[in-house]
Parts: C-alpha cells; sequence; structure tokens
C-alpha cells in the first residue's frame, strides 16, 4: 500500500503510508477510511474540508469522499485501514446509533491533546498493530467473520474512550447544525452532477434562502454556491489528472452544457484553463 491507493476494495486492507501519492493526485474512495497519524504533520483535503493531521490524531472518512494530501512534512506517516461497504454495514449494527451520528458529525478525533486520557493513544495504536497482524497476510478461512469482528471490536472500543458527553452533545445539536452536516454529505455525493442551490434545498425540504443562512452562519459567511464550487473544482481537478479523458469528455461527465462553459468556470476560480492545469502537472 506504499505505493498504490485503492478507491474501492473487496476487503480491509492495512498499510503504513507517507500518503505521497495523494499529495499530487486526489482521489476517491469508495470504500471507508480510517487514518491514523504516527509522525509529522499534514493538511488533508476533502474539498470543502480540511483536517490538520499530526502525531496522535485520527480521521475517519466515509465511502464517496475525495481525498487529497497537502503540506506533508518530510516525516509524515500514518497507519491506514480501507473497509469495504459490506464489512462496515454489518459491524456499526450493533453500535449506538449516538456515537455513529458522532463520527459523522465530528470524524476527526485527537488521542493525545485536548484532555485525553494517557492510555488512549497506546490503545489505538494497539488496534492498528492488530490490523497489521490481521490483514497483512493471506486468511485462508473466515476472512469475512475476522474483519467484522475486529471492526466491531476497535469501535465499541473507541465508544467508550470518546467522553459521554460528547457523544450525547451530538444529540443535542441543532436542527440548522443538522441541515448544514446533511448538506456537505449531499455535496460529496452530487456535486459532479448537480452544481445549483435548489437542487440541494430541494433535497433537504428547505427553500435556497435558508439553506444560504445556515450555510453563512456555520461557514464564515459563505454561500451555497461558493461550498458547491469548491467541490466540484476539487472534481475536475480529479478528472484532468486521468490522461485518457478529454476536457469535452470531462465537461459532459461533469454536466457541464459545454466544455467552453466548464473551462470558463475552471479558470474563473482557479486563474488557468484545463489545459494550463494540465500542462502544469507534467
Amino acid at each position: 500500500m506504499d505505493k498504490a491507493f485503492f478507491s474501492d476494495t473487496p476487503h480491509i486492507q492495512y498499510g503504513e503510508t507517507d500518503m505521497e501519492p495523494l499529495v499530487r493526485n486526489a482521489c476517491r474512495f469508495g470504500c471507508d477510511i480510517q487514518i491514523v497519524c504516527t509522525c509529522g504533520t499534514a493538511e488533508i483535503s476533502t474539498g470543502i474540508q480540511s483536517y490538520g493531521m499530526r502525531r496522535g490524531t485520527e480521521l475517519f472518512l466515509f465511502g464517496g469522499t475525495l481525498v487529497q494530501v497537502s503540506d506533508p512534512s518530510p516525516d509524515f506517516t500514518v497507519r491506514m485501514l480501507l473497509y469495504p461497504k459490506d464489512v462496515v454495514i454489518k459491524a456499526i449494527l450493533p453500535i449506538d446509533s449516538d456515537f455513529l451520528n458522532y463520527l459523522h458529525e465530528y470524524p476527526f478525533l485527537d488521542h493525545i491533546g485536548g484532555g485525553a486520557p494517557e492510555d488512549e493513544w497506546e490503545n489505538v495504536l494497539q488496534w492498528m498493530d492488530m490490523a497489521r497482524l490481521l490483514f497483512t497476510r493471506p486468511v485462508q478461512y473466515f476472512r469475512k467473520q475476522i474483519e467484522q469482528n475486529f471492526l466491531q471490536s476497535m469501535l465499541m472500543c473507541l465508544y467508550n474512550h470518546i467522553p459521554r458527553k460528547k457523544v450525547t452533545a451530538s444529540r443535542e445539536i441543532s436542527r440548522r447544525q443538522v441541515l448544514c452536516h446533511q448538506f456537505m454529505r449531499l455535496i460529496r455525493e452530487n456535486s459532479a452532477r448537480e452544481h445549483q442551490v435548489p437542487f440541494y434545498a430541494d433535497k433537504l425540504c428547505i427553500s435556497p434562502r435558508y439553506l444560504g443562512d445556515i450555510v453563512a452562519e456555520n461557514f464564515g459567511g459563505m454561500t451555497p454556491k461558493q461550498l458547491i464550487d469548491k467541490q466540484l473544482i476539487a472534481e475536475i481537478k480529479v478528472q484532468l489528472d486521468n490522461p485518457l479523458f478529454s476536457v469535452s469528455e470531462i465537461a459532459q461527465y461533469l454536466n457541464f452544457p459545454e466544455h467552453t462553459s466548464m473551462s470558463r468556470f475552471f479558470k474563473r476560480n482557479t486563474g488557468m484553463s484545463p489545459k494550463e492545469y494540465r500542462a502544469s502537472r507534467k
């Protein structure tokens, strides 16, 4: 896994890596991802959100997420797990929904700072050691059961380390915050095809104006369109990094009426045309 990254996986995969392939090119992961930083620092971006990784931090990202790494320190290292959807679905069934909601809302965890118990980071590393033992060698029998049991047990252990007040507080967030989280999820899932605010407002059963108020409140005055465009720019860059697709094909895939409209949109937001961006990546 040091050299190759997988947008999806049929079974749990474990690796220790500097994530260098994702510094130059973003990747859309169809599977769920767990990233534990053991050394150094870097920014991990999902398009509209960024997370500052350093030793002792952990990040859970759910299927369909774009991932790109920026500004890694020379010693940046993570331990990383990729989880297939079917394993995740079976593993989470008996787990408290409040905890799962908490992970969706707060996927970034700090196991060293913020008053974390002294043994919390050590426990995380022990789970990573177990993952390395289980998933870096061929498993002849009971692989699916082993994968499900590992993930379920690890999540239950993590649940016991998060203070109850934090998990309980996730129940009490306002309806406006819930709608904001739902809007961000919809952007991740749909921005490649749906570029206009009314689509998202309709999905949330609210007016575009109310959505604008919610986004401005939670994103420092930004508009829904700005967030959609930010994610769409990330989507275009991912496609442009694939030399097999022409600019016209990318524009069609991303639901632009013609390639010139995509080119104008891209240049307006990045200062470069799609062709200039491609040339800069060679």
